[in-house]
């Protein structure tokens, strides 16, 4: 039996992956730039959440990559190294990243190449977390582990703080154009443990 089958996970998946699925499609939606046509979404998992984004959006071309395709999934996915993405300069109206650089090897290789297929006018839209010190670093790596394993995923903890991410983007030649935070991705009482301070969304743009 596959692990996503047992009882427990069926039950994370229904409680906890949908609703989030759904408030951050939402979200996303609503930061996203006018005319987006094509989308790209780096770690897209199963693919779900940028189906539904696109479909908001009005999006005519979406591509998804990952370091590991699932056998199902809800889009286009590509095979990716985790660091150089397999598409020309200024593909992209919009890219997405969500909750994926905790994950990655190098965030800022993922960040930079983010910029690099955008489009002039386009953006990239971030989900992740914000570190504030033990206990929400604590706190979000018993999240992740509990959500990822399932799926197999790679739980390597990089949470940053809020210095942190404007250093990062600030080295990938863009800047933060509005952030959502605290943003509110699960429903309680779930809340109540996963903190919505933890929690954000950014736009960011190239820098001119």
């Amino acid at each position: 039996m596959r692990l996503s089958n047992l009882p427990i996970f069926r039950w994370h998946t229904a409680q906890i992956h949908v609703p989030r699925v759904e408030r951050l499609s939402r979200a996303i939606t609503e930061l996203s730039p006018d005319g987006v046509r094509s989308m790209l979404d780096v770690g897209c998992g199963d693919g779900t959440l940028a189906r539904d984004v696109a479909r908001r959006i009005g999006a005519e071309e979406l591509v998804g990559v990952d370091v590991k395709v699932r056998d199902e999934v809800a889009i286009d996915v590509k095979q990716y190294d985790g660091r150089v993405l397999p598409f020309p300069n200024a593909t992209f109206d919009l890219v997405t990243i969500a909750d994926v650089l905790h994950h990655a090897e190098s965030p800022e290789a993922v960040v930079g190449e983010a910029m690099r297929v955008l489009r002039p006018g386009g953006a990239l839209i971030i989900k992740d977390h914000f570190r504030f010190g033990p206990v929400s670093n604590a706190t979000l790596l018993a999240m992740d582990i509990v959500g990822n394993y399932a799926a197999g995923v790679l739980v390597r903890g990089k949470y940053l703080s809020p210095p942190e991410w404007v250093a990062l983007i600030a080295k990938a030649q863009g800047r933060v154009d509005e952030l959502v935070w605290p943003f509110e991705v699960h429903s309680l009482p779930w809340r109540i443990v996963t903190r919505s301070e933890y929690q954000f969304l950014m736009r960011v743009r190239p820098v001119a």
